[in-house]
Order: structure tokens, then sequence, then C-alpha cells
């Protein structure tokens, strides 16, 4: 086993990755005993800054021990390289830590050149570790927008503030609570670590596994039964991961050659997957860590946005579900031989206690109406529970140590990043840019909502490329939210529709991430995988519009509404669907593609007249396909 890789043995590992695992193992058993109030049943206290730091220190060093300056070179040994910004993070880290209450609660501008020192230092190894772990572009910006904070006096236009010294600028960063250790590490390294370290704890007990095959039992017989079991095996994945590019990488290694086995071609089976696995990020309860993120900005209840985002998600899924499905049976496909498949119920009987968690998960938060980071660590608790019903799942010391390292890992692209991203919060309110770059939003739009909307999805998928869940939300939240919200728009309408543009990136060229590892996979070719994922996934590109204009799909408003909003919503999603497919009971001809695609439209807009002139449309081209349908039976 590769001496980096969770779960090697100690023996195996060289210097670095024992080093690693340490301080893997430190920053989880912390974080578990810091969500679960143990240093405060010690008498211990921890205040909210320093845990923040302390949690920043510990991943950005095992970052600088994980990943190399530069992709392909060697991890052997420690170089100087590494053990620099290694110290810089943790004597940084430390001087926070240790000085939180005192230092950090006055807000105050650097005076001592000792600080200076350690936070200009500690600065550039923040944004060296955002560049190892999620590439130079992010690392670029965090740097672009703190010289903006420092310069911005002498930027045209509407970007013109003041301008900040340095010891202003970095004493905004480093010494108080609106910069680096800001809300945004604050809700990432207590709310999202639960979640991620509740996430490591069930891979390692087997319920990836446990839902590939329990998604391949439910759907692996039907027609196309291999690229709907990607699907709902994606979605099962989602809700552990929280990252599109982990949810291909894992469950593609098994639905991808599945699909081409069974005659979906390589760029297909490729774009099924990354299409599902983009769902992930629309699927509650995590959505790529942003659920908890909304909630905050929004100063509402997690629950509140999980019951938001649940009916677009499921809009998302069933048109994926119904374009997989008319795939195969343009193609002719028949679904996989039962003999071959996972029996559903031995499955269920073997795995039955991986679903309980998420049970008590709902309860709490739904039911009993407890914060997100109560009912994580409860939930944790009963998964650690319920993993001795059976001998083979059971949490044995060696499983343990593998959960604790490979939480700590799934929070290596997160905490640099939004360590780094208090810099563009902090520049934004010191310079006031986002006020004014609100104002100016709304004066290029004239007052035209449709118009607001185009520039800010626009602009939101411009941000998103290349780019994580969580980075994509806030870049879009504190720069184009506030112009929707003036504009009219509903609060969770307006960061839901940013959310979704800003993860479109995921699956549409040049940038593609999703399509990119999914065609590694395939042998398919990128461009052509993320040009198919854009057809199967068009849903995403349609549904945000109605979180504006039909808000009933985001819960809001009486019990017809909503299930009307739905209703309409998920049927104009699907017949567009079925255009890009071009088949339905028979292939369409040009004219019936044509003219499916205003009939879409018409059922998409919340409007009584055009909806029902969508539903005649409708019903007429399902009757030509009827007729159709009988024709080429008669001829056969």
């Amino acid at each position: 086993m590769e001496s980096f890789g969770v779960g090697a043995a100690w023996k195996d590992r060289n210097l670095r990755a024992k080093l690693a695992f340490i301080v893997a193992l430190i920053w989880t058993i912390y974080t578990l005993c810091y969500l679960w109030n143990v240093f405060f049943y010690l008498g211990v206290v921890i205040y909210s800054i320093t845990h923040r730091v302390i949690s920043s220190g510990l991943i950005c060093t095992l970052v600088f021990l994980l990943f190399p300056p530069k992709k392909g070179m060697s991890r052997e040994h420690l170089r100087w390289y590494d053990i620099l910004p290694i110290l810089v993070v943790l004597s940084g880290c430390t001087y926070i830590a240790i000085n939180a209450n005192n230092l950090v609660a006055e807000g105050r501008l650097i005076t001592h050149s000792y600080e200076m020192v350690m936070a200009s230092l500690l600065f550039i190894a923040i944004a060296e570790a955002v560049r190892r772990t999620t590439g130079a572009i992010l690392s670029g910006i965090i740097i672009f927008i703190f010289l903006y904070a420092v310069y911005s006096n002498h930027f045209p236009g509407f970007l013109r503030s003041t301008g900040f010294p340095y010891p202003i600028a970095f004493g905004w960063m480093y010494l108080s609570a609106e910069g680096l250790w800001g809300l945004v590490l604050g809700i990432v390294s207590t709310i999202v670590a639960g979640f991620i370290i509740f996430g490591g704890f069930l891979r390692t007990l087997g319920a990836a596994q446990f839902f590939n095959d329990l998604a391949l039992a439910a759907a692996g017989s039907m027609r196309g039964g291999a690229a709907k079991a990607s699907v709902i095996a994606s979605t099962f994945f989602g809700t552990i991961s929280g990252s599109t590019a982990a949810n291909v990488a894992t469950t593609g290694q098994i639905t991808i050659p599945l699909m081409k086995k069974t005659g979906y071609g390589k760029n297909y089976a490729g774009a099924v997957e990354a299409t599902a696995s983009l769902g992930g990020m629309f699927m509650p309860p995590v959505m790529g860590a942003t659920a908890f993120l909304i909630a905050e900005f929004l100063q509402v209840t997690y629950w509140s946005v999980c019951v938001a985002a649940f009916l677009p998600a499921i809009a998302y899924y069933c048109t994926l579900l119904v374009q997989v499905d008319l795939e195969a049976a343009k193609i002719g496909l028949k679904g996989l031989p039962k003999e071959s498949l996972p029996s559903f119920w031995k499955t269920l009987a073997n795995g039955w206690q991986y679903l309980l968690p998420f049970a008590i998960l709902l309860f709490l938060l739904g039911g009993l109406r407890y914060s997100a980071q109560t009912s994580i660590m409860y939930t944790l608790g009963a998964l650690i529970i319920v993993s001795f019903f059976k001998k083979e799942t059971r949490l044995t010391p060696r499983k343990l140590l593998i959960a604790l390292e490979d939480s700590a890992r799934g929070m290596l692209p997160i905490i640099p990043l939004c360590t780094g991203i208090g810099v563009l919060v902090g520049s934004v309110a010191i310079t006031g840019a986002g006020t004014k770059f609100t104002s100016e939003l709304l004066t290029i739009s004239g007052g035209n909502l449709m118009v607001l909307l185009i520039l800010t999805g626009f602009a939101a998928f411009i941000l998103g490329m290349g780019m994580t869940a969580v980075s994509v939300y806030i870049l879009t939240v504190v720069l184009l939210a506030p112009a929707l919200i003036k504009g009219g728009v509903e609060p969770i309408a307006a960061h839901m529709f940013l959310f979704y543009f800003g993860c479109l990136s995921f699956i549409t060229p040049p940038v593609c991430v999703d399509a990119y590892i999914a065609a590694g996979i395939s042998g398919g070719k990128p461009f052509a995988t993320g040009f198919r994922a854009m057809r199967l996934g068009f849903a995403a590109y349609l549904v945000p519009w109605a979180f504006v204009f039909n808000p009933g799909v985001l819960m809001i408003g009486s019990p017809l509404a909503i299930a009307g909003a739905f209703l309409f919503v998920t049927l104009g999603a699907i017949i567009m669907g079925v255009v890009f497919e071009g088949h339905l009971l028979t292939g369409l001809r040009a004219w019936e593609r044509l003219l499916l695609i205003p009939c879409s439209l018409c059922i998409f807009i919340p409007n009584p007249v055009t909806r029902i002139i969508g539903l005649g449309i409708a019903g007429l081209f399902l009757f030509s396909q009827i007729m159709a349908r009988r024709r080429h039976k008669g001829i056969a």
C-alpha cells in the first residue's frame, strides 16, 4: 500500500507520512472533543477564535505534509520548502490561540514588528496551502483581494475606496475576528467538520459499498439499469462526501465500467456519472457543506435550508432518471441480468443499520429542532453504536484509526480555503466594495429583474470556474446576493439561485472538473463528456429560475402552491430532457423537438395561460407519439 494512503501500515510510512498520520489524528480527536464539549466538562475554556485557529493551523500543517509544491514531486523527504511554511503556520496560529481572548477581541492594528512579520508570513503560507490543495487561481484571487484592500484608493470607479496601510490591513485580517478567523472558518471548523467526520466514519464502516449495492439491487434490472444505479448511488454518496469530484472518483470506479459493459458509450457513461455527482451538491443534508453556510448567512435554521433545497434536488434527479431511461430505450438497452445483481433484500438486511443514523439525523433536525452541530454528534454516536450490530461492520481499533485519518483528510481542500476566503470577506467589509458592487449591478440592470438575474447568474458561473462548492457559494453570496435581494428576490431564493449557477462549471466546458475525472475513468473525451453532461444536467440550468419566479418549489407558500410549483417545474424540465434525448415512445422528428421547446417553457413559466397552452401542446405531442408508435408496431 502506498505510504501516504489512508490506512497504510505504520511500518510502510516514511517520516512525512507518519507525521501526517499523527497530525490527522490530533485534529480529528481534538475536534471531536471540542464538538462534544469535553473541554468544557474538564474546565478548560477554548474560545471560538482559539478553536478556529487551532483547526486551521493543524489542517494547513497537514497540507504541507501531504501535498508537495508541484504534482509529481517526490514526497519521500521533508524539504525546507515544506518545513518553513509549517513553522510559519504553527508559530502564527499559536500566537493568536494563546492571546485570542485579549488580542483578537480588541481588533487593533498591528503595532509590533514581530506581529507584522508573523501576519505577512502566515498570509503567504495560507495562500500557498490553498494553491497546493485547490490551485493557483484561488490563491491568486485571495492575494489580489488583500492587495485591493491596501491599494483600493488607486482603483477606478465604484471600486475606489480609501485604501488601508499594511498595519491596518494585516491587523484587520490577522488580529481581529473579521478576517482569517471569521464566520466562514467558524462554520467549517464546527458544523462542517462534524459532517465530514461523520462521512469519514461512514466510508470506513462500509456504507459507500452498501449504497452502491443497494442502488444496483434497486435499479440494475430496469431498462438502462446501470445508468439508473449510477444516479441513485451518486445521490447516496453525495450525502456522505459533499464533494462532486470525490463522488465521481468513488462511485464512478464501479458505475462507469458497468455502464460501458451494458452498452452505453464512453462519453455518455462519464456524463451520467458527472451529472449525477453534481446533484450531490443540491441534495440535502450536506450540499457540499454549503447548507450550513446558507443557514448562517441568512440567520435561519439549518433544517429550513434542507427543506427549501429538497424539491429542486428531486426535480433534478427525476429529470436525469427520465433522460437515462429514454437513452436506453433509444439504443435498445435492457437491464442487467438479475443473477448478476446483488439481492435487494439481502443487501438491505446486511446494511440496514447504515440507514438508522440518517433517520436519527432527520428526527433531531426536523422533529426536535436541535442544532446541526448537536444533531451530527448524536448521529455519529448512533453510527458507532449500530456498527456493533454486525461483526463485519464493527468499529475495530484499526477501523477507528482509518476513520480518524480519513476525516482529517476530508478537510484538506476546505479549511485552508475558508481561512483564505476570510480575507475576501474582510476586504469586502473594510472597503465597502460589496455595497458599491451591489449598487453598480442595480444601475446596469436598470431595475429590470430579468437582466439582473442574467448578469448575476453569468457572474456566478464565471466565479465558480475551478472552485469548490464552498468557495463558489461564499464568493457569489458576498459579491452578488445583496444585489438580488435589493432587487426584490427572496433571500433564500437569491442564495440558492447563485449556488446553482456557481456549481454549473463542474460539468460545463471548458472547466468541467467532474467531466475530466469521469472521462479519465471511462476513457472518453473530457469536452465531449462535458457537453453531454450539460444536456443531461440541463435541469440545473433551468430550475434556478423557478426559485425566483416560482418560489413554491422552495417550499414557500401554501401546500397547494408548493405541489403545483413542483409538478410544473419538474414536468417542464422533463419535457426539455425529452428534447435533448430525441426520444419518447419513438424517435422525435425535428419539428417535434422544435415544438417541445416552447412547450417546456410554457409549462415552466408560472402563468395559468402559458401553462394551459403548454399542456395542450404536450397533449398533442403525446397523441402524435402514440400514433407513431402504433404505426411502427404495425409495420413491424
